[in-house]
């Protein structure tokens, strides 16, 4: 979340951003109706204390714009079952589970393009896992426009250099998520001071002492990534300034870089968290906002298709 958050910022300064707390998504696997709420409040806090604006940008939860899941019925209805089979992380997702795999899992990238192409997006700011996802999204705007006259704007995936893809601190074979079950495997924006050096203390490292990046060695180039990431230095910088040094200093330093970087997010979490009356008031303003510009979408889309506008 940090690589993606701190990529969004800036695009708020030069262009009309949106942002969805996507809490249908959260869907698709099993969860505790308890915690959903919750979370949704979480995500949102984070978003905003990590520097979301809701003044420049919007930021809505999912479930409070319906032209999405309406959206993603349609689009379902253009899509092929082939194209959604080849999709990389149900693949991974639905390892071993066979035919008793939830349909959800299996069509969520349709919802997912719904997401984006209800606001006519031109661009997507993604990591290179889900340029896949971003391919699909082209691909349906192309089919429906072909099909029924041009409605859709097709999007392009906005990948950055700097923090597409960071990798978990226990397998840099694997992307970095917060869903992942495995604690160690993930640094969370709202992980105390001490869990945080522990994670980084634990996390693997590739044989011999030279702390630098590079093929032979994926776990340190991770490191130098989070490195980066969080102190505003290039790899290269960082390598020469760890020269001569072993594992143990460099993990204490990004340890102490990745605290200081997150020590403000986290107060502006915890005040957020605070006044949910002040995050819900700020969550309906955006869902407004976008609704307005689904609408605007949905009724074009109802006249391509057939269904004429709402009675």
């Amino acid at each position: 979340m940090l690589g993606a958050v701190d990529n969004w910022v800036p695009l708020q300064e030069s262009h009309d951003a949106f942002f969805c707390v996507v809490d249908l998504h959260a869907l698709t696997l099993p969860w505790d109706p308890k915690t959903l709420r919750e979370r949704v409040l979480q995500m949102s806090a984070l978003l905003l204390a990590r520097g979301i604006d809701p003044d420049r940008a919007v930021l809505f939860v999912q479930s409070h714009v319906p032209a999405h899941s309406e959206l993603s019925w349609l689009l379902m209805c253009v899509a092929r079952m082939g194209e959604l089979r080849r999709m990389i992380q149900f693949r991974e997702k639905s390892k071993g589970q066979g035919e008793a795999v939830g349909a959800g899992l299996f069509t969520y990238p349709v919802l997912q393009a719904a997401d984006v192409l209800l606001y006519q997006a031109r661009g997507v700011p993604v990591g290179e896992d889900q340029k896949q996802h971003v391919e699909l999204m082209r691909d349906l705007a192309q089919r429906f426009n072909a099909l029924l006259g041009e409605t859709f704007v097709v999007p392009e995936p906005w990948i950055q250099a700097r923090g597409a893809r960071v990798l978990a601190l226990d397998n840099p074979a694997e992307k970095m998520s917060k869903s992942a079950p495995r604690e160690a495997s993930k640094i969370l924006l709202v992980d105390s001071p001490d869990a945080i050096a522990r994670k980084i203390r634990s996390a693997v490292t590739d044989s011999g002492r030279e702390v630098r990046a590079g093929e032979d060695k994926p776990a340190l180039t991770n490191l130098l990534t989070i490195f980066s990431l969080v102190s505003g230095e290039s790899i290269a910088e960082l390598e020469a300034r760890f020269s001569g040094m072993g594992y143990g200093d460099f993990k204490k330093a990004l340890a102490e870089a990745v605290i200081a970087n997150l020590h403000d997010t986290q107060q502006r979490y915890l005040e957020l968290m605070a006044d949910p009356g002040e995050l819900l008031r700020l969550l309906v303003i955006g869902a407004d906002k976008a609704r307005d510009v689904a609408e605007t979408t949905m009724a074009e889309v109802r006249s391509a298709v057939g269904l004429g506008p709402r009675i």
